[in-house]
């Protein structure tokens, strides 16, 4: 279905969730409807506390747009729940968030067209690990650093293990790699798929963890990176093949880490934060672009 500028549009928000991103999903699509609602009827919808009234409603709406952070929303369901009841949505189709969201697989898809990613393996139970040198535990499918830790000792192994099997059924463990952290956001527009300038990470903490995500006495955020162009365009590059490569659809953010001059992928989020504070944001302001023009582009292509 095209939507054509001279139609009057409903869009309907769709947000919420149930995982740990809950209450940043609802900030970022609480930053949409505010940006979305100078030009359109836009309603938010927390799902699924909101579910029975969204389907007495959905008929109603033009188009859907999804923003959950996590399982239950990044990761295809909620699209998929759209598609059957035949509603157009923006950002990704089923498959592309349902890749993202694996880590594991994604690393794996990777590799395989010869971008480094940092050694690791995945954990289906939990079971003792042996700690042999410094790593990074994950919950499999997550976001926004929740659960995520930084270990240097057998005791916090078994602590992170503990706490990131709180989170998910599958841990990932990931080889640590000292260096510089940045991140990617690429876009398309007028059907052209692009990479907006790179943002440095700098943490006060000891990684960019949740809480350096949503506070700025916490992080430095260098947009555009104060970096060499051949770095920056290899950044660049990178987050648009990892884009492509996966099917994305609108928007991507990919992180990360850079290490003796080798550039080491580290995930990719197919529905980033987009609160006021979040990085995609400061991007999409530092290209001198209108993020309300790029929804609309977005919204007109589906």
């Amino acid at each position: 279905m095209l939507l054509r500028d001279n139609m009057i549009k409903k869009i309907a928000v769709l947000s919420g969730g149930q995982s740990s991103e809950r209450e940043v999903a609802l900030r970022s699509a609480t930053n949409i409807v505010d940006i979305l609602k100078e030009k359109y009827t836009v309603e938010l919808f927390d799902l699924p506390k909101e579910l029975d009234k969204f389907l007495k409603e959905y008929k109603e709406y033009s188009v859907a747009i999804p923003v959950f952070h996590g399982p239950g929303g990044e990761d295809g369901v909620v699209q998929g729940f759209l598609k059957t009841l035949g509603i157009p949505f923006i950002f990704s189709d089923v498959e592309a968030h349902a890749v993202a969201m694996n880590k594991y697989l994604t690393k794996q898809l990777v590799e395989q067209i010869g971008i480094l990613t940092p050694k690791s393996k995945l954990l289906l139970t939990k079971e003792k690990i042996k700690y042999e040198k410094p790593v990074v535990i994950k919950p499999e499918p997550g976001g926004s650093s929740i659960g995520i830790n930084i270990v240097n000792s057998q005791s916090e192994l078994d602590k992170a293990l503990e706490q990131a099997f709180k989170y998910a059924n599958k841990v990932l463990i990931e080889d640590y790699i000292q260096g510089d952290e940045f991140t990617i956001a690429v876009i398309e527009e007028a059907k052209q798929t692009k990479a907006l300038p790179v943002i440095q990470v700098i943490s006060k903490n000891k990684f960019f963890d949740y809480q350096s995500k949503y506070d700025a006495n916490l992080v430095d955020e260098v947009c555009p990176a104060q970096i060499d162009n051949i770095l920056a365009k290899k950044l660049q590059t990178l987050g648009i093949k990892i884009h492509q490569l996966l099917g994305v659809r609108h928007l991507s953010r990919s992180d990360f880490i850079v290490a003796n001059n080798k550039i080491y992928f580290l995930e990719i989020n197919t529905i980033p934060g987009i609160t006021k504070e979040s990085l995609l944001p400061k991007a999409i302001k530092a290209a001198n672009k209108d993020f309300l023009a790029l929804l609309e582009d977005w919204i007109n292509s589906v």
